[in-house]
This record gives C-alpha cells, sequence and structure tokens, in this order.
C-alpha cells in the first residue's frame, strides 16, 4: 500500500478489499484451508466450525476440482520443531539509526542524494520466511540475523503469511520475506485486557510460545524479498511484487529528494497515533539497490539505509526517593521514585538507576529536579539533573545486601576486571533463590504462572526454588486453594491449579541444554550452553560433565571457547548444588546432549556427499525444483537454494543464462550443466524416484 494521500487506510484496509479475481481467491482459498487444518491438528482449538469449513473446500472445489489441498492429509506443520536454532539462508541485518533532521540530511548527503524508499517502522520482531516451490517451507526469528530459533509451527497461524504463494504469472514463488510480526492494537486488547504489557514485548513472547497459543492473533507485513528467479532495480520494485505475490505490506512512500523526505518523516510523527499498530520511527532505503550497495555495509548494517527514530519523549520532576531490587543472579539494582508526570500517554513514577557508577556520573540524588525520558518510547530513564537543592540526600552503595545481610562486592566481567555492578555474594541469599523460580518458570516457558501466582506459591505453599514446582502435584488441593489475590480473596482454583500441574509436567524431562540453561547461573543460559557444548563436542554431553570441575581447566575451557569465564562459571554452577540435586530428587529428567552425534553425522554425511546442487529457472521438462530432491540424495548430492564457492553444479536451463546466479556461478568457478545432464548426474535414482 503506497503512502499517497490517504497511506493510513491500512486501518481499514481489510474491509475494503477490491472483489478478488478467480486466481486471488483461489490462493485465498487454499491459505484459508490450510491454516484451518493446522488449528485443527495442532491448534487449541479450531479456527472455524465444520460448516465454514466444508463450505471453503466446496468453493475451492468448484474453482479447481484437481487442487492438490483437497487430497491432502492433516496439517502442514508438525510443532515438534518449534524454537529449535534455523540458520537464515540470507543473513539478516540491522540497520544504524538517526534521530534528528539534522543527522538525517548528513547521511543524505554523504550518500550522494537520489530517491529514497521510506516505510514505517513496526515496533515488533523480525522474521524470515522461506519458501520453496510455493510452498511456506521454514519461518525462522531474526536472533543473532545468522542463527535464530524455527517458529514455522506458531508462524503458519500468523494474519497476513500465506501458506502458499505464486507470481502474478501463476508460477510458483520460491525465495526468502522479510517480515515485521506485530500485535496490533484491537489484538493486544484481546491477548491482554489491562494493556498492562506493551505490546511489543507480549507479541514477542507469543510469537516464541512452545505451545503456539494467541499466535493466530499476530499480524505480519512483509518488508523485503529475495526472489531465486528474478532481481530488482529498486526497493519499490521490490514492494510492489511483494504486494503482486498477495503479502500486507509495512505501508510505504517513493520521496525524491530531502525535503519529500523530511515532509513524510513529519506526516509520520503527527499520525503516528492514527495506525493500528505501534511503530518507532520510518526506514530510509536508498531506492536504487546498486547505487545502495555500492555504499557497503558496516559491521552488518549497510550503509544505504538507515532507521530514523523518533526523538525520546521527556518530563521533569522531582526525585522523592529510591528502593534497591535484586534478582536470580544477585545484582543489586536502584530504582529512582519520583513525582509522577506524564511520558508518551503514560503515568511514569519509577526509572531505573542501573547502577551506582551511574549514580555518580549522573551526580543524582534524593530531592533532585531530574528529567525523564522513555528511551526508545518504552523504557523509562533519568538523562539529566536540572537542579541540586542544599537539603539534597545522596544514594548509597550498600555495605550489605538489603535482603539476606550478607557481603555484597562488584561484579568481574569476561576479562577479570572489576565491572559496574553491585552483587549480593551470599548464594543462599532469599532473592536469588526465588529469582531462579521465575527465571525457570520464564526459559522453560512454563504457561499459567504469574508474579502474583508464583509470588503466592513462595509465601503459601513454601516453594523456595525451582524443585518445589514438582512437588506441587502431591498437594493439588492446596494449590487449588492459593490465595493470589488477598485483598479481594481470590483463589487460584481447580482448574487453573490442574492447568499449572500439566504445564509442570511438561517440563519434567528436559534436554541438557534446557536444563542446565534455566538454573539462572550467570553467564550461562541455553544458548552460552549450546555453544559450548558445540565447541567441545562429546565432553559435556552429560549433565555430570558440567559438575566435575573441567571448566577449571584452561585448557578444556580455551577450547569449550570460555577461555576467561571458565573459572567463574564452574564456580556458579557448584554453587547451584543444592538446586540441582533437588531437582533430580522430584523427579526431573535430564537428557544426554549430543554434539558429539550430531557432529559425527555431519561429518559422516559431508565424507560421503558428491557435492551440491543448486537449480534456477524453468525446467525444460516442466519439473519442479524438488522433484529432484530425493533423486540427489538418493545418489548422494545435496539440493541447496544458495550459489557461493562451495556450491558444485548450477544447473540452468538455459546455458546462456544471465541471471543473477548464472553471473555469480561463473564469478566462482561453479560447473554449470543443463537439465540432461542433471538425469546423468543422478541416474537410476530418477528412474526409482518416478516410479508409482
Amino acid at each position: 500500500m503506497a503512502l499517497q494521500k490517504g497511506w493510513f487506510a491500512v486501518r481499514d484496509s481489510v474491509q475494503n478489499r477490491p472483489r478478488m479475481d478467480d486466481a486471488s481467491r483461489l490462493r485465498f482459498l487454499r491459505n484459508q484451508v490450510l491454516k484451518a487444518k493446522q488449528a485443527y491438528y495442532f491448534g487449541d482449538q479450531p479456527i472455524m466450525t465444520d460448516v465454514e469449513y466444508d463450505a471453503l473446500e466446496e468453493e475451492l472445489r468448484a474453482l479447481d476440482p484437481e487442487d492438490e489441498i483437497l487430497n491432502s492429509v492433516g496439517a502442514p506443520v508438525s510443532p515438534e520443531g518449534i524454537l529449535t536454532k534455523a540458520k537464515h539462508r540470507i543473513p539478516m541485518g540491522s540497520q544504524a539509526k538517526v534521530n534528528t533532521h539534522e543527522e538525517f540530511a548528513e547521511w543524505y548527503d554523504k550518500r550522494g542524494g537520489g530517491a529514497v524508499h521510506a516505510s514505517l517502522k513496526g515496533d515488533g520482531a523480525s522474521a524470515a520466511a522461506y519458501y520453496v516451490g510455493g510452498k511456506l517451507e521454514q519461518v525462522i526469528s531474526r536472533g543473532d540475523g545468522s542463527v535464530g530459533e524455527d517458529i514455522t509451527a506458531n508462524a503458519i497461524k500468523f494474519k497476513g503469511l500465506p501458506p502458499r504463494v505464486e507470481r502474478e504469472d501463476g508460477s510458483p514463488f520460491s525465495g526468502a520475506v522479510r517480515l515485521e510480526v506485530i500485535l496490533t492494537l484491537d489484538d493486544w486488547g484481546k491477548v491482554d485486557p489491562q494493556r498492562s504489557k506493551n505490546p511489543r514485548n507480549l507479541g514477542n513472547g507469543i510469537m516464541g510460545r512452545k505451545n503456539g497459543k494467541d499466535s493466530h492473533l499476530l499480524s505480519v507485513f512483509a518488508f523485503d524479498v529475495h526472489d531465486d528467479e528474478r532481481t530488482f532495480e529498486t526497493e519499490t520494485d521490490k514492494s510492489k511484487h511483494l504486494e503482486q505475490l498477495g503479502f500486507q505490506l509495512m505501508p510505504y512512500a517513493h520521496c525524491e529528494n530531502l525535503q519529500a523526505c523530511f515532509d513524510y518523516y513529519d506526516e509520520v510523527v503527527r499520525t503516528r497515533a492514527e495506525l493500528p499498530f505501534w511503530i518507532d520511527g520510518a526506514v530510509m532505503k536508498l531506492d536504487d539497490l546498486a547505487v545502495q550497495a555500492s555504499h557497503g555495509v558496516t559491521s552488518g548494517r549497510p550503509k544505504g539505509q538507515t532507521a530514523w527514530k523518533f526523538a525520546s519523549e521527556g518530563a521533569q520532576t522531582v526525585l522523592l526517593s529510591y528502593a534497591i531490587s535484586g534478582g536470580h543472579t544477585g545484582v543489586l539494582v536502584p530504582t529512582a521514585q519520583f513525582e509522577p508526570v506524564e511520558i508518551g500517554g503514560t503515568t511514569v513514577q519509577n526509572a531505573l538507576l542501573n547502577n551506582w557508577e551511574e549514580i555518580e556520573r549522573l551526580d543524582v540524588a534524593v530531592g533532585d529536579t531530574i528529567y525523564v525520558i522513555k528511551a526508545n518510547d518504552i523504557i523509562p530513564k533519568v538523562i539529566e539533573v536540572r537542579d541540586r537543592p542544599p537539603t539534597r540526600e545522596c544514594i548509597p552503595e550498600p555495605t550489605e545486601c538489603p535482603f539476606c545481610g550478607g557481603d555484597v562486592g562488584r561484579r568481574t566481567n569476561t576479562s577479570g576486571e572489576e565491572g559496574v555492578a553491585t552483587v549480593c555474594l551470599n548464594p543462599e541469599c532469599p532473592k536469588k533463590t526465588v529469582g531462579k523460580i521465575k527465571r525457570w518458570i520464564k526459559s522453560l516457558d512454563i504457561q499459567g504462572i504469574g508474579d502474583s501466582v508464583r509470588e503466592a506459591m513462595v509465601d503459601q505453599l513454601g516453594v523456595q526454588d525451582p524443585s518445589g514446582l514438582y512437588t506441587l502435584r502431591d498437594d493439588e488441593d492446596a494449590l487449588a486453594n492459593l490465595v493470589i489475590n488477598v485483598d479481594r480473596g481470590i483463589k487460584l482454583g481447580k482448574k487453573r491449579a490442574t492447568t499449572i500441574l500439566d504445564e509442570i509436567e511438561k517440563a519434567r524431562t528436559l534436554e541438557l541444554e534446557d536444563f542446565v540453561g534455566s538454573l539462572g547461573v550467570e553467564g550461562l543460559g541455553k544458548r552460552r550452553v549450546e555453544l559450548v557444548m558445540q565447541a567441545a563436542p562429546g565432553e559435556l554431553d552429560q549433565l555430570a560433565d558440567w559438575r566435575s570441575g573441567k571448566l577449571r581447566d584452561l585448557e578444556f575451557a580455551a577450547r569449550a571457547g570460555v577461555p576467561t569465564l571458565g573459572e567463574s562459571l564452574q564456580r556458579r554452577i557448584d554453587a547451584s548444588s543444592d538446586v540441582i540435586d533437588a531437582l533430580l530428587a522430584n523427579g526431573v529428567v535430564v537428557k544426554p546432549g549430543s554434539s558429539a552425534q550430531a557432529l559425527a553425522e555431519a561429518e559422516a554425511k559431508a565424507a560421503s556427499s558428491k557435492g551440491t546442487v543448486a537449480i534456477t529457472g524453468k525446467l525444460p521438462s516442466g519439473k519442479k525444483k524438488n522433484d529432484y530432491k530425493q533423486p540427489l540424495e538418493d545418489a548422494g548430492y545435496e539440493l541447496v537454494d544458495k550459489v557461493g564457492k562451495e556450491l558444485t553444479y548450477l544447473v540452468l536451463a538455459d546455458p546462456d543464462s544471465t541471471s543473477s546466479k548464472a553471473v555469480k556461478a561463473r564469478k566462482y568457478g561453479v560447473k554449470l550443466i543443463t537439465e540432461g545432464e542433471l538425469e546423468g548426474l543422478i541416474g537410476s535414482s530418477l528412474v526409482a524416484a518416478d516410479e508409482p
């Protein structure tokens, strides 16, 4: 949807869609049937009645009696792989940012000016959808840009993400589409009627749920595309192609010069409150892709693009007092408490001061007049002291833990030097042990245990660490009678208690990386556990290996990728021994890791492989890429999409092709072959694959 005069019509675009032609209606029906199947087989509840589903199938049959979806059985995606790590085929970089008109003008001038493709910057989570032969094959969250999490089972329920995609000419689309996953304001109210959490964080949490709950309330907006069969000259061409493919886009505009960019951004700022979802700025890209690419990339950020972020709103107020909070790692965090002020449509009266070095840098004290902003429109932050009265009272760094009275000290960083965080050094500090319960619940996605329920479990049922969760089944009545709101006398109830116990039961048998990474050991989350296991294959595949003291050995720690952290990690693991023993005693089962096995399988596969094959263009036989997937595997080859130095063969429909893939293959010295030569490679495997 181009941002012309009525560009915020995205609010009612669904209601005002023009009547579909037969081809568009066919695509719509296919996608609705697939989504209904997914919800029926794997969802919490069907998304439509049997009558509604039958009507869709009947209409689809009338338009295309031979459509393969009518004969398919089951759902397209099993949720078993949800949140497993997955590698992006096309890296997902980020963008540098500017905050003012002056900063944007400087960026624009350095790039030599020219037309700019401008679009809204949705305040959600990025992901990439990969299609092969017109079918949605995989959706991966952004992660670190190279590796994310497979969220396909959840994503197929998202609004605006079609399971099947065809180009305008009817050919199946293969390629990647970059998306922003957003919880709109309407759907925010459905999942969180009190709107107690902001929609970005809530939407991100829904996107990564293992049970897929509320995934159907998330919407996707496409903003970039890589098509295996065509190249693009401008960003505008990409946007039009995405529209033709049937994706919902982030509203965009074409700006011819600097003043047009200013006008666009000013209009976004003026009317942002009218949008049906949160945004945090605008994305500005040089429209000409060749010019954009010529500026290169720095630290994964294309110089030909920039995110123009909104200036943070702020207000002046008076610091009245401070509080200190603690968590599962023992870090003591000072929080400023001030006279309530209105910032960005919400009332704010607290802001983190982070640590005592930050307090010293700001020279802030109780009684000061301070200036508070909402950083990135979300997090309250004290950025300036505007008046320091003679009666001000300092905020002293504690000499003992305010929760247990234990010793405190400064946390050390990865190089062994003293850091800025003040921590409680007592391993038995109640804030640490109780905090680990919250960490365990969140890390393992145990649904139904919010702050009020968790705190009631601690106070009324004596649950002091994660192991206590696994004894609650023994006293289900006490759990059902748990008072979760003392003022109103509200109890948990039998139904919610049963649901919580079932959720806990799901987290009784755990992968090694999930178990160790959820203990709340500082610096050792699930991703770090995976990386260390991969760096030392076979040597940390058992829980006993992590408890053996291996990480204290400098040589081993270096081999495991934690040369300066080994000693401290081992010390923290040892400090968790009581919790680990209690978890095991209460029936938690830890499955061995599989890094050694995975490595051996990968090496065996590499040793037996004859090479990799990519196929591009419409083949003379009419066969699709996927028709060759199994025959290639049977013959010892791997079918891939990417053309790079490691590719063995590129199959071209036209030997004289000048497509981007053909050009790149010639550059890297990849052997170019015809479909006939491909059939010669796989020989009898193709015949066997074609037999009924």
